[in-house]
This record gives C-alpha cells, structure tokens and sequence, in this order.
C-alpha cells in the first residue's frame, strides 16, 4: 500500500513537473514573439531627441515613441505620423508630416503654445521652444526671461534650444546665439559651421572640416571637444556627445550628477551609431540598425529604453556583427517546451499502461 501511495506521488510530482516545464517554455515564446512584434511590424527608430528626463523617437511609421519621466504628461505623445521630434526639459515637441508644430503637456509659460503654419523644424527647450518656417525664419515661443525667444531677423538651416539660451545657424554657415550668457555661451565664434546645438550652459557647434568646437561654462570639461571629425554633435545639461564619422560615439564633460555620484553619460559603449543626444544626465544613441540605446542617470527611467526599440528589427544585420539578428536565445526557451511536452507524453503512455495492468 505504502509503494502504491508512493508511485502514485512520484508520478503527480513528475506530471507537474512537465507541466510547469510546458508552460514555462510556451510562456517564454509568447514573450519572446512579444518582444518582437514591433521588429516584425517593421518598427525601427529613424530619429531619437534627448531632454532632461526623458527621450523620444521618430519611427518609420511616423509615430512618435517616447519614455523617461512623465511628470505633467511629457511622453504622452500624441497620436499620427511626425517627420520630427524635440525632448525638452518638462515637455516635448513634434513636427507633422503636414509642416505643423504641436507640443504637449507642461505649458506653464506657453511653451506648448505653438504658433500655426508651416515648419521644417523644432526644438524643444527649458520652458520654451523654437521653430524653424519653412521659410528658414526662426520663431521662439514661452518663457523669455533672458531673451531666449527673441528669435533675431533673417533666415536659419537649423535652431536649437538650451536650457535658457537658443543658438541658430544662418544659410552662411555663421552660427548666432540669444538669451541667457552667464558664461558666454552665446558668444559664437566666427567661422562656417555646419551645425549647432545649444546645451545648458555651453554650446557645441560642427565645423565645416567635422571638427567640433565648444563654447560657455567649462566647470565640467563640458566643451572640452576632443580633436578629429564628427559628422554630428549634441550639448546636454553638463556633457556633450558627438558622432564620428566612423559612426562611433564619442562623449566628454561631467559623468555623474551634482552630488558627484557617477551614473556614466559620458560611457558611450562600442559599435557604430548613426545618431546620438546629451541629455540632462544621461544620453541616447541610434544604432545603425534602428535599434536605440540609452546610458547613464535612470531616476525617470529615461534609460529604459522600450523593449521592441532595443533590439534591430527582424532581417537587419546585428551592429558589429554582419549577421543576422541572433536568435540563438529561442532555442533554450523551444527546448524546454519540447522537453516538457515529451515528459506528458511519457507519462500519460506510463498511465494508460498501469491503469490497464489494474483493470
């Protein structure tokens, strides 16, 4: 009686073993098939915008895919397709396909408020923003305590927004800044570049050569640009990055947070990139193959990138690899599930046979 009991209990425990494996590994490829929807659906980033707790992404449907903090909603992106995104410091903005500007969430000072028309671009600042018409007029709107919006005359190829101080680039290739120069980071140096980008209190340009040359609050080594070419740069809070032209990121300037502790925004990881933004403390980076990837200060979660937008879509070669995407994770998960339908199997023919030995 006493075997019989106990055969009976090594065969519920081994049918509940095979169960939980079963499941667990048809749960995991449910997962697994999850993740990937959006690479199937052929999501990918095609543009990434870094604010100051949070960041965004254009995708080639047009949406528009943000995270980090939502303090006062900021990445409650709307709905509809956008050619364009800009993360500020509590809100974010979007260019519309159609040329319309629309920002959403914290408006305190009209920041929000965007004026109607037609735009080619948009940026996103620290309680106000800039456009720039298609018209290559450059027009500011929001708080202005410091002249940030007082946008000058004439026509841009590209504005950008800092955290009180807004920089422009005139179809010259001269660059000309307005608003807040505590530590002169409006003061432009002469010369032909290519783009700009304004940060909080320095600002970074690209010179026509790729080389890169910053200039205002230096406490950090935040304008120490290194020397080479870069194809791109982005000025954040206190650090800026900057893409070489080997699709490489490269970034100089505080790695860590006011109290000295080190988050690593400044630890670009390897491999190729063909974007990059500096944020508050931490930045963002656009693999080469749509998938995006984020580094230092995470309070908000602005590092926690979506999982869809971390991976290279599904047919696109790996960074680095000139692969495929690896799929090699799938094979433990197909199996487990394999190994637990094939323990029910067994165990349901060692049934059958017992119960017919009885009968």
């Amino acid at each position: 009686m006493a075997r019989t009991d106990f055969g009976r209990r090594a065969i519920a425990g081994w049918l509940a073993l095979a169960v939980l494996l079963a499941l667990a590994g048809a749960a995991l490829g449910v997962l697994s098939s999850w993740e990937n929807v959006a690479a199937q659906d052929g999501r990918r980033a095609v543009a990434i915008s870094v604010g100051s707790e949070h960041a965004c992404a254009v995708l080639d449907s047009g949406e528009v895919a943000c995270w980090g903090s939502n303090n006062h909603g900021r990445t409650d992106a709307p709905a509809g397709r956008f050619s364009a995104v800009s993360a500020g410091t509590g809100h974010t903005c979007g260019v519309r396909e159609t040329g319309a500007v629309e920002c959403w969430e914290y408006n305190s000072d009209g920041q929000t408020d965007a004026p109607a028309g037609r735009f080619s671009a948009v940026s996103a600042g620290g309680g106000y923003s800039c456009g720039l018409r298609e018209t290559g007029v450059g027009e500011c709107w929001g708080n202005n305590w410091a002249g940030q919006t007082d946008a000058p005359a004439g026509r841009f190829s590209a504005v950008s927004a800092g955290w009180a101080h807004s920089c422009g680039l005139r179809e010259t290739g001269a660059v000309e800044c307005w608003g807040w120069n505590l530590y002169g980071q409006t003061d432009a140096p002469a010369g032909r570049f290519s783009a700009v980008s304004a940060g909080g209190g320095h600002t970074c340009g690209l010179r026509e050569t790729g080389a890169v040359k910053c200039w205002g609050d230096h406490q950090v080594g935040q304008t120490d640009a290194p020397a080479g070419r870069f194809s791109a740069v982005s000025a954040g809070a206190f650090h800026s990055c900057g893409l070489r032209e080997t699709g490489t990121v490269e970034c100089w300037g505080s790695n860590s947070d006011w109290r000295g502790q080190y988050l690593g925004q400044t630890d670009a990881p390897t491999g190729r990139f063909s974007a990059v933004g500096a944020g508050g403390d931490h930045t963002c980076g656009l693999r080469e193959t749509g998938a995006v990837e984020c580094w230092g200060g995470n309070d908000f979660g602005q590092t926690d990138v979506p999982i869809w937008l971390r991976q290279p879509p599904l047919g696109a070669p790996a960074t680095g690899s000139g692969g495929l995407l690896d799929h090699s994770a799938e094979m433990p998960r197909a199996a487990l599930a394999a190994f637990g339908a094939a323990l029910l199997s067994l165990l349901a023919l060692a049934l059958l046979r017992r119960s017919r030995r009885r009968s």
